[in-house]
């Protein structure tokens, strides 16, 4: 239900969406900027709910779709030299700018740009409320940085979408009784 609701607000705005939630970070160099990206992809790979879409078009009802494989999209972005980066980094996280096509997986993206002033590589991680909450954000953060320090291997053992998802839609179930 939570996610319908969402679902609802994204198609009735045009422009912007206030459920996505960008987060940005810098780094020190292309290798680590590298390294980063390869990193996230690792866990997009290992959980399903990272891994999905929501399709709506042509069907009774909106149904979640997780796909086996998908590639975390990544944009290039220039910066303009003559302006301050994280200015103009601001400016494209703030809410009228930020959409999303839920439709595409994975509702993760990146835009990355480096600053030719300072040297440093910025990401700016964009996760869709859809399928993330301020926990799940923390998860997913903290298995990118447990794989960037080479202890992928330690990490626990993903918990299957379908799961959670049947649950809750017994849940739901049983409240229409």
């Amino acid at each position: 239900p939570l996610q319908e609701g969402i679902l609802f607000h994204h198609l009735l705005s045009s422009e912007g969406d206030a459920y996505i939630r960008p987060i940005l970070m810098a780094v020190e160099s292309r290798e680590k900027r590298q390294a980063f990206l390869g990193a996230l992809q690792a866990i997009v790979n290992r959980h399903d709910i990272l891994r999905s879409a929501i399709l709506w078009e042509g069907l009774a009802k909106p149904v979640q779709v997780v796909y086996r494989n998908v590639e975390l999209p990544v944009e290039d972005i220039a910066l303009d030299p003559a302006q301050d980066a994280l200015a103009q980094l601001k400016e494209r996280m703030a809410p009228q700018r930020q959409r999303m096509d839920l439709r595409r997986a994975p509702l993760v993206r990146i835009q990355a740009a480096h600053d030719v002033q300072s040297g440093r590589h910025y990401l700016l991680l964009q996760l869709h409320h859809i399928i993330s909450d301020h926990v799940s954000l923390e998860i997913v953060l903290r298995e990118v940085l447990t794989t960037l320090a080479g202890h992928a291997s330690q990490l626990p053992e993903p918990i299957p979408y379908r799961g959670f998802v049947a649950q809750a839609l017994a849940l739901d179930a049983q409240g229409q009784n």
